[in-house]
């Protein structure tokens, strides 16, 4: 797969069951300050101030100010290396 564009990214993150991979863990809420670094798509949230969320199958990911930097954020080339063709 590629993720060459601002459009296939995006539409990457609303599809629910995407796995996604991010450049550095996180810490989510009720996992005894376990990292993750992984989440099971359920659906984008997105805040009227325009700060956005992915929430998870298991425990959602941080906020980001914004789609920009929640995508900045995501590891990318480490996605398209395991969802090859």
């Amino acid at each position: 797969m590629n993720y060459d564009t601002t459009e296939k990214r995006v539409k990457f993150l609303k599809k629910k069951g995407s796995i996604i991979t991010f450049k550095k863990p996180f810490y989510p809420n009720g996992t005894a300050n376990g990292s993750r670094q992984q989440i099971i798509v359920m659906r984008l949230i997105r805040s009227r101030d325009g700060s956005v969320k992915i929430e998870g199958n298991f425990y959602d990911s941080n906020w980001f100010d914004n789609i920009d930097a929640l995508l900045k954020s995501i590891d990318w080339k480490w996605m398209e290396s395991a969802h090859a063709d």
